[in-house]
């Protein structure tokens, strides 16, 4: 009898903390993905700056896209001006990886992501309606757009921490590191070079360790395309130079504003730059 009552007092305990703690959407519906908005507290818990998580599901096989995802996709678009108490929303991405559909290179995700949603509040005094519309695209064998209409309300107050805390957390983790202070790199260059046909874009990095594999991702105005670069090494491996050609038609202007991410050990850095294509004579 003892051994049955601690096994029901253990079955709601586990019903207790998995369920009377959670804060989030419904899943939006559709087949081939879902989307939904996850809160990591029950409540504002006075704090002018609340991490959101934006959840993805994805079926078996599909796909979505990065911020600059190359040819044949486009990124989530995010409207929360229906929102209530909220000054601003700035979405954070995550790494991408690299994968190919339809024929075409392109940077996304799979299976699950959750993209940090930075939400600053107006008055933590009152409740916080969190109105997203949501567009974005997924793909297989073929593509299908996606869109879902998600309202979550925050109350005001001091709260408890939800089971989402943990995911929006590692989500985190996974936003490159814009501070090389704490990045293990030297210095990170970037520069610019243009001839009748083409632009070429150079990134010359000086790590303290040696680079294993490393990883570039573009993101411009100019929706470049994913390409591999031809990458040289110093002899320790930890200095490389980095050469990106493209087709020159692709630049509609010769001043533009360049995020690097360079990803190398499973850690993502991001260097963000102004660069002015060198004109050759």
């Amino acid at each position: 009898m003892l051994r049955l009552f601690n096994y029901l007092f253990y079955i709601i305990i586990i019903f207790f903390f998995t369920n009377a703690f959670a804060l989030q959407t419904n899943w939006s519906n559709g087949i081939e993905s879902q989307v939904r908005i996850i809160s990591p507290s029950t409540h504002i818990n006075n704090q002018n700056e609340l991490y959101l998580g934006l959840q993805y599901k994805l079926k078996k096989g599909w796909k979505t896209y990065w911020l600059s995802p190359g040819e044949g996709g486009f990124p989530q678009n995010i409207d929360w001006s229906k929102s209530k108490n909220i000054q601003n929303i700035e979405v954070l991405w995550p790494t991408p990886y690299e994968f190919e559909i339809l024929g075409f290179k392109s940077l996304g995700y799979f299976d699950e992501v959750v993209f940090p949603l930075k939400t600053t509040i107006q008055n933590i005094e009152k409740e916080t309606s969190v109105v997203l519309d949501v567009n974005y695209l997924t793909c297989k064998d073929i593509c299908i757009p996606g869109n879902a209409h998600l309202e979550l309300l925050i109350p005001s107050g001091i709260g408890q921490i939800t089971e989402h805390s943990f995911i929006i957390e590692k989500s985190l983790s996974l936003i490159p590191i814009d501070n090389l202070e704490i990045s293990g790199l030297k210095n990170v260059s970037t520069k610019a070079s243009a001839d009748s046909d083409n632009v070429s874009i150079i990134i010359t990095a000086f790590s303290q360790k040696a680079f294993v594999d490393p990883k570039f991702y573009l993101d411009t105005e100019f929706g470049l395309p994913v390409i591999t670069p031809k990458i040289n090494y110093s002899a320790n491996y930890k200095n490389l130079k980095a050469n990106f050609v493209f087709e020159k038609k692709l630049f509609t202007k010769n001043l533009f504003n360049l995020d690097v991410i360079l990803k190398n050990n499973n850690q993502a850095y991001k260097i963000n730059t102004d660069l002015n294509i060198d004109e050759k004579q």
